[in-house]
């Protein structure tokens, strides 16, 4: 018998690495899946949301990405559901109604926007809104955007050094947790 787990499954599992005690017990992995689908659906109407201002002040790139992103999430949802054996969109279809249709409308709604607002960009040659071009070559803007720059890439130089530090003496005190015996059904 051949298996029909392929070299997607495989990275997914990887990627995931459901096995890892990172993931807690079966109450801490329930909480965790319910924020993690939490923080999905707000990157969804975020992304919609920018996708939307950034088309009307006429920018044509960005909406583009965004809403390419919102469908690789979704579709790696879709994917990795049906996988296991999950229909995602027979669990959409039992969703009360008024859940749906505010969804259908923030995500159709929202395509359809960034769509037309594109549109306007591109037989215009200019957004809804224009706005005026910073002067970044001098002045307290200049300087105050630079050195967000440099402080954000510093802050994360510092945060990424911090979290190094602290596994490796995570590790060192205790060591990675032992791996658990599989518990039999009584």
């Amino acid at each position: 018998m051949t298996s029909t787990r392929g070299a997607r499954d495989r990275a997914a599992d990887r990627l995931l690495a459901l096995d890892s005690a990172g993931y807690g017990d079966e109450r801490e992995r329930a909480v965790f899946m319910e924020a993690s689908t939490f923080g999905f659906m707000l990157a969804i109407y975020v992304s919609m949301a920018v996708a939307v201002v950034g088309a009307v002040l006429g920018q044509l790139l960005l909406p583009v990405l965004l809403l390419v992103l919102v469908g690789l999430q979704s579709g790696a949802t879709i994917w990795y559901a049906g996988r296991h054996g999950v229909d995602v969109s027979e669990l959409a279809f039992r969703a009360e109604p008024g859940l749906k249709r505010n969804a259908g409308l923030a995500v159709f709604g929202g395509f359809a926007v960034v769509l037309a607002a594109l549109a306007w960009t591109v037989f215009t040659g200019h957004g809804l809104v224009e706005l005026p071009a910073p002067d970044l070559d001098s002045g307290p803007l200049a300087s105050m955007v630079k050195g967000g720059v440099i402080g954000g890439g510093g802050g994360l130089l510092v945060g990424a050094v911090v979290m190094a530090v602290k596994d490796r003496r995570s590790r060192r005190a205790g060591g990675a947790p032992a791996e658990e015996e599989p518990v039999a059904d009584v």
